[in-house]
């Protein structure tokens, strides 16, 4: 019964913290606990269609892998995305990242389907980690609030603290491959070795770019004994033209 009083509270807080009370876009009123009026929620990028199966990126045909995958094939298993990053969705990650907080809860509510689809299997969450100077001028890991809501939700362990950022470092989105390998040396590491023997772990973020961070990330989480990394994003970039 205290759990029940406890969901039940946690719901209610939850409706009446911002999510649940207006669209998430809009800002239309809302008459029940959704967080998306009908036509925002037809209008969403939703990332549905020719995926590349590697890293989970749009595709405009069916083909195996995309071409940054095969060029330079990711170390985690798969990824995907519940959304394509463009339209409203940047908006509203921006918007997450400066002070949104709350959006977390619509966006857990988004990966929740392909967490259960896709990687059910999972042993548990972790999230792609700050450094402390990052933290402190944010005041919130969005990746963190990201895998707490995801782990509230599906009931799956969430492990916060398996990796650490050491340093910070440039942004991917614009950096060759090269730059990407380079920038990344050496700015994380794996602060609990033993969790992560034997387990299947999905690391939870917040945007797909080039899936360089993911692939270094899984590449620490497999030297440390993990039997699988995939991970989970709320929006993924296109991907560039594929081959077969």
């Amino acid at each position: 019964m205290r759990e029940l009083t406890k969901q039940i509270a946690s719901e209610i807080e939850r409706v009446f913290s911002g999510a649940g009370i207006s669209c998430v876009c809009c800002g239309a009123e809302l008459y029940s606990d959704a967080y998306l009026c009908v036509d925002c929620q037809n209008n969403l990028p939703f990332n549905v269609g020719e995926v590349c199966e590697k890293c989970g990126r749009a595709q405009a045909e069916r083909y195996p892998v995309c071409l940054e995958c095969k060029a330079h094939m990711p170390a985690f298993h798969a990824a995907r995305s519940a959304f394509r990053y463009e339209g409203e969705i940047v908006r509203l990650i921006k918007k997450f990242k400066t002070g949104g907080k709350w959006l977390g809860a619509f966006f857990s509510a988004q990966l929740l389907p392909l967490l259960l689809s896709e990687f059910s299997d999972a042993d548990f969450l972790t999230c792609v980690p700050m450094t402390e100077q990052a933290y402190k001028k944010r005041g919130y890991n969005q990746s963190l609030v990201l895998a707490r809501e995801l782990a509230e939700r599906s009931g799956f362990r969430l492990e916060p603290s398996v990796l650490v950022k050491t340093r910070e470092t440039a942004a991917q989105k614009y950096l060759s491959a090269k730059e990407r390998a380079k920038n990344l040396t050496g700015c994380f590491r794996v602060h609990e070795r033993t969790v992560c023997k034997g387990k299947k772990i999905v690391l939870v973020d917040d945007v797909m770019t080039t899936g360089a961070t993911g692939s270094v990330l899984a590449q620490l989480l497999l030297g440390a004994g993990a039997e699988r990394v995939d991970l989970l994003t709320v929006a993924g970039v296109r991907a560039p033209q594929s081959v077969r």
